[in-house]
């Protein structure tokens, strides 16, 4: 596989478009493997327009869950919006609920001028249980649940050898199943919304130390830090990115637009 890491959205919460912003990037969560997007944040519409031009017509999907900032982008992803394309969405969380309501509620009047309905593209929900192993894109993807509020879903893409984790809060039981879901990985990506410092108990999110120490744990070549607070600017995430190279000089603080070419990650094990 030569698949690149496109970071089209990393921002937590909410996306950010202030100067003080601007080298780490404001859009909400959407990162690329290959054919396939992992989340629609706001992130996803940059993402959406690049593969068109591209030449793509078959979009996949793979939600972590359904928060706002993980779906802000859907309405505006141009490929719903086509009447050529097929758009598939994958979602592990909802324990059994139909997930077209979701897209209802996302845009329904007063808050959005036009339903679901308009959309020209065909679109399909996928539902799941998180811990299934799922063939996607001719891709065999692992899925794990994690612990968040309303619950999320963790994916590692075999062949790519990338685990998206976000948004997480683990205890210690979650913590073991996460290393072993993740060992031997290329890379992590991984919800680093706090630092030790700040950290906030029962928001549903993680540090950037843990994320460090996970992968040293479980042998994973590259941790790339992720999901950053909403509050945190360029200075403040640069402090953050000098001290985890002090600790692991392979670690990447991810920005939007950022490019990894995979076979350059290397693989510990």
């Amino acid at each position: 596989m030569t698949d690149q890491l496109i970071f089209w959205g990393t921002r937590g919460s909410i996306p950010r478009s202030e100067p003080e912003f601007s080298h780490y990037g404001g859009a909400t969560s959407c990162v690329q493997v290959g054919p396939l997007l992992l989340d629609a944040g706001t992130g996803i519409v940059g993402a959406g327009d690049a593969m068109l031009a591209a030449g793509q017509r078959e979009f996949h999907v793979l939600l972590s869950h359904v928060h706002f900032d993980h779906v802000m982008g859907l309405p505006f992803f141009q490929p719903l919006w086509r009447a050529d394309c097929v758009v598939h969405f994958y979602l592990g969380n909802l324990a059994g609920e139909s997930g077209q309501p979701m897209l209802q509620d996302l845009m329904r009047v007063p808050f959005f001028p036009v339903d679901p309905s308009y959309f020209r593209a065909q679109w399909q929900m996928h539902l799941f249980q998180a811990g299934e192993c799922l063939q996607i894109a001719d891709r065999q993807v692992e899925t794990l649940a994690l612990t968040h509020p309303q619950g999320a879903t963790g994916y590692r893409i075999r062949d790519a050898e990338v685990c998206y984790i976000t948004d997480i809060e683990p205890d210690e039981a979650m913590g073991q199943r996460l290393v072993e879901f993740i060992r031997g990985s290329r890379a992590m990506i991984y919800d680093c919304t706090f630092g030790e410092d700040d950290f906030e108990p029962d928001h549903g999110h993680s540090t950037w130390q843990q994320c460090l120490a996970f992968c040293q744990a479980a042998e994973v070549a590259c941790p790339v830090i992720f999901h950053h607070h909403p509050r945190a600017c360029d200075q403040t995430m640069k402090n953050i990115e000098r001290q985890a190279l002090a600790m692991n000089p392979s670690t990447r603080v991810a920005r939007d637009r950022m490019v990894l070419q995979l076979e350059d990650l290397g693989r510990r094990v």
